[in-house]
This record gives C-alpha cells, sequence and structure tokens, in this order.
C-alpha cells in the first residue's frame, strides 16, 4: 500500500520542478511504467529523443526511498521526470504493468545460461552492454580488498575512469547541434559526465584516503580535456562559455580545494599544483570553475589574512588581503568544515563570523551551550528562513524550548527566494508551538504555511487550530487558496463544497489538465448542467 499524494510529490520538488513536471503528466509524457518488485520504473519523454528513465525504490510501509532520473538535473529535490512519473502512479497505478524483481529470475540460472544471456545481450547491444560489462570486469579484478592498505589508485581503475569519461562525452556531444540551436540545457548534460568521478572522490574523501583523491582527481580533469579536445574546438568554443556554472564543474574545483586543503602538502608541493591548475583553468572548458582550487594551493592554511583572520583579528576584508572573489563563500565553507574536522573550535569561530557565515557560527555556538550568545547573534545576523529553521531546531533538541519558538516566529517575518523555505519554517513552528501550548503562535505560523503552501495538509492543520471558531476564518483561507489557482487549490475547493469558486478557477486558467476539469464537472453537473454540457 502506497502512502503517496500529491501533495507529497510537491513537497519534494522546487516550485519550478513540481509545475513543469505536472505539466509533463498533463501533456502525456510518461510513455511506460512497470513495477518490479518494490522498484518502480517509468519512462518519460523530456528534451531528448530516448526518454529519461526514472526509477523509484519504495520501504514496505509504502514511502519513497529513494527516486533517480537519468536526466542531469542536479539543483535540488525531484526533477520533473520524477515529479511527473510518481503523478501518473498515484493516478493511473491500477494500470501499471507488473513483473517479477530480476532476482527471482536469475535466481534458477546457471552459470553457463547467464553467461550465455550476458553473452547475447553483447551481441545485439555492443555499444551499451559490451562496454559496461568490460567496465564492471574490469573493476571487479582491480578493485582492493576490504582489508587492503590504502594507497596509490591501481592503474586498470584510473584507465577505465578515463575511458568512460570520454566515452559519456561523445555520447552526449551527439546531441550538441540539436541542444545548441533549440536551446536544451545541454551544457548540464555535458557536465553530468563527471559525475562518476566526483561520486568517487567523495568516497575517497570520506575515508581519509587523500593520496588517492588527488590522483583520481588529476586523472578525471585531464580526462575531461583530451575528451573535449578529441571533439574539436567547435565543440570547446560553444561549450567554454556556459559549462563552468553547471553544478558538475563548480563540484570539481571544490573537491580541488578540498582535497589541496585536507591534504599535508610541502610549499613545493603545493605551488606545483597551483601552477597545473591555473594552466588547466585557462585552457580547459570549465576552467573557471578551477580558480577556487588554484587560490586554495597557492593560500593553503598560512595565507597572512586568513592566519589573522582565525586568529580572531576579524576585519570588513574577513580573510582577504583585496577584494574577496565570487567564490570566496564556497572556500569559507569548505575551510570551516575542514576547522571543524579537526576540532579546532574557536578558529573555526573566528572564521566563520570573519566570512560572514553566520549560519554555521550561530550553529556552532548552540553545540557548544552557549545558547544565549546563539540567540543574541541569530537574532541580530539570520536573515533567511532556512538559517533561522535550522537553529531554531539545534535549540529545540538542546531542549531550548523558549528560545527557539522566540526564534522561529522572529524567521515568519523573513522573506525567501524560495517559497518552501518559508513554508518548511512556517510548518515547523506551527507544530512546535502547538507541542508547547503556545495556540496563538500556532495559529499565525498556520496562516504563514498555507500562504508560503497551499496544500490539503497545510488547510486542515489550520481548521483544525481554530476548532469550533473556524467558520469565522474558513472565506480569508479559502481566498488564500483560490489565489494559489492550481489542481491542489481545486481540490480543497471542492473538498469544501465551494463549487462556484472551483468553477471560476478553471475557467480564467486555460492550461488546467482534463483530470482537473472533469473533477468538477463531476461535482457540479446536477446543480449546474448548462455549465457542465459547455464545459465538456
Amino acid at each position: 500500500m502506497l502512502s503517496l499524494s500529491e501533495e507529497d510529490i510537491r513537497q519534494r520538488a522546487t516550485s519550478q520542478s513540481w509545475a513543469r513536471g505536472l505539466k509533463y503528466f498533463r501533456q502525456g509524457h510518461v510513455v511506460r511504467a512497470l513495477w518490479r518488485g518494490d522498484v518502480f520504473t517509468a519512462w518519460v519523454q523530456g528534451s531528448e529523443y530516448e526518454p529519461y528513465r526514472v526509477t523509484v525504490t519504495f520501504t514496505p510501509e509504502g514511502a519513497i526511498a529513494s527516486a533517480h532520473c537519468t536526466c542531469p538535473y542536479d539543483r535540488g529535490g525531484d526533477c520533473k521526470h520524477i515529479v511527473a512519473a510518481l503523478l501518473y502512479l498515484v493516478h493511473h497505478g491500477e494500470e501499471i504493468e507488473r513483473r517479477p524483481p530480476l532476482q527471482n529470475l536469475l535466481e534458477g540460472l546457471s552459470r553457463e545460461q547467464m553467461v550465455q544471456i550476458l553473452l547475447e545481450l553483447a551481441r545485439d547491444f555492443p555499444d551499451e552492454v559490451a562496454e559496461l560489462v568490460e567496465d564492471a570486469a574490469q573493476a571487479a579484478q582491480a578493485r582492493p580488498s576490504p582489508e587492503a592498505e590504502p594507497g596509490n589508485v591501481p592503474a586498470s581503475e584510473l584507465a577505465r575512469l578515463r575511458s568512460r569519461i570520454k566515452r559519456d562525452l561523445r555520447a552526449a556531444a551527439q546531441n550538441f547541434y540539436g541542444a545548441y540551436y533549440e536551446g536544451w540545457d545541454f551544457e548540464e548534460e555535458v557536465s553530468e559526465v563527471l559525475r562518476p568521478a566526483l561520486d568517487w572522490v567523495d568516497e575517497l574523501l570520506e575515508s581519509g584516503r587523500l593520496r588517492e583523491v588527488l590522483t583520481v582527481l588529476e586523472a578525471a580533469t585531464e580526462a575531461w580535456i583530451e575528451a573535449c579536445d578529441d571533439l574539436g574546438y567547435t565543440f570547446r568554443d560553444v561549450i567554454s562559455d556556459f559549462v563552468a556554472d553547471e553544478p558538475n564543474m563548480e563540484r570539481l574545483g571544490q573537491q580541488w580545494a578540498r582535497a589541496l586543503l585536507r591534504a599535508d602538502l610541502s610549499p613545493e608541493a603545493r605551488k606545483a599544483w597551483a601552477k597545473k591548475l591555473k594552466a588547466w583553468s585557462k585552457t580547459m572548458p570549465g576552467g573557471e570553475a578551477l580558480k577556487i582550487a588554484v587560490t586554495a594551493a597557492e593560500q593553503g592554511w598560512d595565507y597572512p589574512p586568513l592566519v589573522a583572520a582565525m586568529q580572531g583579528h576579524i576585519t570588513a576584508k574577513g580573510a582577504w588581503a583585496g577584494e574577496a572573489p565570487y567564490f570566496a563563500d564556497d572556500l569559507a565553507r569548505i575551510r570551516l568544515e575542514i576547522l571543524e574536522r579537526q576540532g579546532r573550535v574557536q578558529e573555526y569561530l573566528n572564521l566563520a563570523q570573519a566570512e560572514g557565515q553566520y549560519h554555521l557560527y550561530v550553529r556552532k555556538l548552540v553545540q557548544l551551550g552557549k545558547y544565549d550568545l546563539a540567540f543574541r547573534k541569530s537574532l541580530e545576523l539570520l536573515t533567511h528562513p532556512e538559517d533561522i529553521l535550522d537553529v531554531a531546531r539545534a535549540f529545540w533538541e538542546r531542549g531550548q524550548t523558549e528560545q527557539a519558538l522566540v526564534l522561529g516566529e522572529h524567521g515568519l517575518g523573513l522573506e525567501s527566494l524560495w517559497p518552501g523555505h518559508e513554508a518548511q519554517l512556517a510548518q515547523w513552528v506551527r507544530d512546535r508551538a502547538e507541542e508547547a501550548g503556545r495556540l496563538d503562535l500556532a495559529r499565525q505560523a498556520a496562516w504563514k504555511a498555507l500562504a508560503a503552501s497551499v496544500s490539503v495538509a497545510n488547510y486542515r492543520r489550520l481548521a483544525r487550530l481554530y476548532g469550533d471558531a473556524w467558520p469565522q476564518h474558513r472565506e480569508k483561507a479559502l481566498d488564500i487558496v483560490e489565489e494559489e489557482g492550481d489542481t491542489i487549490a481545486v481540490d480543497i475547493l471542492l473538498r469544501e463544497g465551494e463549487y462556484r469558486r472551483a468553477m471560476r478557477l478553471v475557467e480564467k486558467e486555460h492550461w488546467w489538465e482534463s483530470t482537473s476539469l472533469v473533477k468538477v464537472i463531476h461535482a457540479v453537473k446536477e446543480k449546474e448542467p448548462e455549465w457542465a454540457f459547455a464545459q465538456c
């Protein structure tokens, strides 16, 4: 039994991805779907000739465990293809084909039969299956045992990494002309070829294998440069101006910076890395993203303004001798991450203040139990709802209930570029205030939550908080719902018996999908037959 609703789907995505995914679902972009065990797979037609594949795994209780799409989206929340697929699951669940898990299919096969299946697949699909099997086999043979001492990365694994980057970039480049001239997000797709290498680097960083991190980063960067060169100057020139801002290119530069700052390098080694990175940054497509790494290599930890800032000598320039570069915030967060890992608390607090990382500064104060100072600094320095929410949660978890609620109430008056952050803060304050018996604050936050995110759950919670007094406030809430003007607003209006409002809404919004219109037609056909026939 799935515990999934439209509101659940909406909360998993940004407002833009939700709107686009809803449109994809309405327009029939979900071309196929099937269940295999506890895994739901759907194929969603996007900007490419081949549909994107969405894979969603569910827990035994029916909740979403993970959701992945083959598109290059990497900007927070579910992409529009996942949204469309999940909406299809909610509305057409009974129609979806069911197949047994692959494990069940393979359990009864002998080794010879499985080898034969692989060979036949490789024969019929040589470009896809043969290379995948080859890569997997090489990785299995080259992978060190868990007991092996950390050391140099095997040459075979580096060769496989280089080969994969070049192969994936060639595949992405096949869409180059159509994507560029038709306005597709080609740069995002191109930078996606670096993701496997970056994920590998994350694993190595987490386990502290810093010598291997630098080796893998060097191999991936060189493979990227060689792959771009192989595709010719036209390809290089077109993507050079755009690809540096893509998430995976920025991630590459940040991982380089993180690795260089965590490694115990001599001044000579740092200088050598800085020289190499600077040369790459000037010539390779997306090289702008490496400037943060060049700076990390050049400064290390003994850059005089940085040393002064960590010692508590805080000036308007922060940790910089001149004007701070555009990547200063990212570099500051990387340094703070390392200082925290090393337990250098006072240097962490000083640098966070100097570089304007006030959210991290006050959160660390809360962790240290300096509640009064953290509270004062939060009210003074924090300006974003998402930062307020994180710090308020930290107060609440440590039993500082009153300070958490006061801080949350303060955050209700702040605005965010993404209404989802305002909604998350408002919902948290609403629930915690009700739990603490602060009914007035709970109601105030409930209004904010509904305005920031119109949903059945937020509407019902607001009504419940008013109890017998709800009729006096119902019209104001319905005005907010109608103003939102989407499919969830229609559902709420119909649930409330506000048929005239629902009719007015679907008449005004010409882009409504047929299912939303049909809901209203069925609800009003007895009382408003002429209107219903006219809509049909």
